[in-house]
């Protein structure tokens, strides 16, 4: 519904309020006008001036009627604005329990490490990362020459589902979070702040973990749809250490590009006098060097 629909009925019942009053005074004038000069003061002339009214006293019940209408429409709009802010409230309500069941889930993730050491929450899932990348180091040699690509892919998915464990309850929870934005909200444009609320909570390290977790995941996976139904992969969520060889296999198979982030540098000077400065130092570098030289 519409912010403004109930203060535009409101306005229209002023505007036919006003109406009523100006049509009033209006008739009243005119009859006056048509009347005058008038010649004598009686109870008779009196009554046939006020008959002159009948006419307005039909009207008057039609406005009366329309009034109630109006009436109707007004507590119509306000119990169904009633409802969208009860509907809000609920949906907040929901979604900000399942955010913090969503932090206490990864908070009690636990992993024992190759070195013996148990590993808790991100640390764990950094850790397991970890491994994945001094597992997949082994097999680098099978991309020399570009024709072992398939292979080292194939590694990939077996190192992957063989030492990143599904955590059930964590990837279960944002399941649930990513599907009640889906489902409660109607427009993207209505989910996007909730989006960005989730991937505000969401760390590079566990990013990288989603993104192997996503890669490997069967055909018809609730949680990878989710992801790139709200870009968390591939627009929100850009995790670092994962090599261009990863990102270009999931675009391959997944259809959707996993961009590196781009680090925006902040100078002191715009770019052209920044470049400007460097060629004058590239200069006078290439002087000093034929000087030393001869």
């Amino acid at each position: 519904m519409k912010p403004g629909g109930v203060m535009t009925l409101k306005r229209a019942a002023a505007l036919v309020m006003v109406g009523v009053v100006l049509t009033v005074i209006s008739y009243g004038a005119l009859v006056v006008w048509l009347t005058w000069p008038i010649s004598e003061f009686s109870v008779a002339k009196s009554g046939t001036f006020g008959d002159s009214f009948g006419v307005i006293t039909a009207l008057f019940s039609g406005l009366a009627f329309a009034g109630i209408i109006l009436t109707i429409m007004l507590q119509r709009q306000e119990l169904t604005e009633s409802r969208e802010i009860f509907r809000i409230q609920r949906f907040e309500g929901s979604f900000y329990r399942l955010l913090e069941l969503y932090r206490k889930n990864l908070s009690e993730i636990r992993i024992n490490g190759e070195d013996g050491v148990s590993y808790t929450g991100i640390d764990a899932l950094n850790s397991v990362c970890r491994r994945l990348n001094t597992a997949m180091q082994r097999h680098l040699h099978l991309l020399q020459g570009g024709q072992g690509l398939m292979e080292y892919e194939v590694q990939l998915f077996v190192e992957v589902q063989k030492l990143l464990l599904r955590q059930a309850r964590y990837l279960g929870t944002l399941q649930s979070l990513l599907d009640l934005v889906e489902r409660d909200l109607p427009t993207d444009e209505d989910r996007a702040p909730y989006w960005d609320i989730i991937s505000s909570q969401v760390t590079s390290n566990e990013a990288r973990y989603l993104f192997y977790c996503c890669l490997v995941s069967d055909q018809n996976d609730r949680l990878r749809e989710l992801m790139h139904r709200s870009g968390l992969i591939g627009h929100r969520l850009r995790p670092t250490s994962i090599s261009n060889t990863h990102r270009a296999t999931y675009e391959r198979i997944h259809g959707v590009p996993v961009p590196r982030p781009r680090i925006q540098l902040v100078t002191p000077y715009p770019r052209d006098v920044i470049k400007r400065i460097n060629r004058k130092e590239k200069k006078a570098r290439s002087k000093s060097g034929a000087a030393d030289r001869s």
